[in-house]
């Protein structure tokens, strides 16, 4: 219950520093045990020197055992640069992502996603794989919309140089039931980049809206 408290006078504070804003929606048109499936939406803006992102992800998700879930996507990306050029990039997605409740209200899921990327106008393909924990604990008793806590850290590797390339480090997220059919996470992210020899972090403050049809 301190650490819910801490969060939520926290982090008003946290997105006033922010350099960058995600905005993500996923609209869940399909659920019909042991499939899924839905449209993800993506908006990013970094508020001084970044890009800015859109993406549209048709995805569908099959439960292979009560622990195991796999996933495929097609993102559909489009990316103005800090000159001001704007490109696009499609990404076929595969997700294999283990979970597992280590408690009545804890829970543990671990996304692991392989990236194949391709730029406009580049010969070259990035490829990359996404590996997260996240640990969320479901609150006893609801305060008010505020539902569940949870932490979270991906890392992503860059399969051309074999090298870790970024990490997204979330130790702060609430989510909110906010009607019958919708529910709104909203959390601090520090963002880090691998840059030569050396790695910067920005901080993002980020909202996530599922929507349930």
């Amino acid at each position: 219950m301190r650490f819910v408290i801490l969060c939520l006078a926290l982090l008003p504070a946290l997105a006033a520093q922010a350099n960058e804003w995600w905005a993500w929606t996923l609209l869940d048109v399909y659920h019909e045990a042991p499939w899924s499936a839905g449209v993800l939406m993506v908006n990013r803006l970094d508020f001084e020197d970044g890009p800015f992102v859109q993406m549209i992800s048709p995805r569908v998700k099959y439960e292979l055992t009560p622990w195991l879930d796999a996933g495929l996507a097609l993102s559909a990306l489009s990316i103005e640069n800090t000159s001001g050029m704007r490109y696009s990039q499609f990404r076929p997605e595969l997700e294999l992502n283990p979970k597992c409740s280590l408690s009545e209200h804890l829970r543990l899921e671990w996304r692991n996603r392989m990236e194949w990327r391709w730029n406009e106008g580049e010969s070259l393909t990035v490829h990359r794989t996404r590996h997260r924990l996240q640990l969320t604990w479901t609150l006893p008793h609801a305060i008010g919309p505020l539902k569940r806590v949870f932490v979270s850290n991906e890392c992503l590797i860059d399969l051309h140089h074999g090298e870790l390339s970024e990490n997204r480090l979330v130790p702060a997220g609430l989510s909110f039931a906010t009607s019958a059919h919708t529910d709104l996470d909203l959390f601090y992210m520090l963002l880090s980049h691998h840059q030569h020899d050396d790695w910067q972090t920005e901080s993002v403050i980020g909202t996530y809206l599922r929507v349930r049809f």
